[in-house]
């Protein structure tokens, strides 16, 4: 073998050597975006995934929510059912007090013109002379009116 042949093996030698490195790296280059690719597709999957369990959340959150806020629309309800309740009871009950009270006047404004039962009877009689018994009856009275006006004294 002569320099020259043995120069063409060394320069065929090294451009083999050259291609073989050439494609370890593109092999390289390809395994990585292989694997680059895997992860993406894996986060778009996860990604996916987590949407829908988010979107399947929200569904039942809404759901809650709107059986939460029918409850409070029902139990508002049925707060102003019986608040309205509560105010004809209590209305009730002051017209019943009121009544009440109007039959108290009354009986104490009639207990109030009968004769004092202390006084004899005897005495009240010689205090007056007999002939003025229609002032000491007086007229019914009502509320807010003192009878102190007689229709025959006008």
């Amino acid at each position: 073998m002569t320099d020259e042949e043995f120069q063409r093996l060394k320069e065929a030698e090294k451009k083999h050597l050259r291609a073989k490195k050439r494609l370890q790296r593109t092999l390289k280059a390809l395994k990585q975006r292989n694997e680059v690719q895997g992860v993406m597709q894996r986060m778009k999957q996860g990604a996916v995934r987590l949407l829908d369990e988010t979107e399947s959340l929200v569904d039942s959150l809404r759901r809650s929510v709107a059986q939460d806020q029918a409850r409070v629309e029902g139990t508002l309800h049925d707060e102003i059912v019986e608040d309205e309740d509560l105010h004809a009871a209590e209305e009730e009950l002051r017209e019943e007090r009121a009544e009440e009270l109007v039959r108290r006047m009354k009986t104490e404004e009639q207990a109030s013109s009968r004769p004092d039962p202390s006084v004899p009877s005897g005495e009240a009689s010689s205090d007056s002379d007999g002939t003025d018994d229609s002032e000491e009856q007086g007229p019914d009275k009502t509320i807010g009116r003192m009878g102190d006006l007689r229709p025959d004294d006008s």
